[in-house]
């Protein structure tokens, strides 16, 4: 049960963490939101957090 949370969690970062870097790159919209380069932390750091947890929860998961 860990293993899969875990991986979903990671997975869901990894996402977030491309959008926000494909928002802070692009001038245009992305998906339908437009976002100023400040407003693109907020996805980064949900990614970024997402993705820490995931990994901590897949390093502790006894094979």
């Amino acid at each position: 049960m860990k293993r899969t949370f875990g991986s979903i969690l990671t997975g869901i970062g990894v996402i977030f963490i491309l959008f926000a870097c494909i928002a802070f790159m692009s001038d245009k919209a992305v998906m339908g939101f437009t976002l100023t380069k400040w407003e693109t932390i907020v996805p980064f750091l949900v990614g970024v957090l997402f993705l820490l947890v995931g990994v901590n929860l897949l390093g502790k998961v006894a094979d």
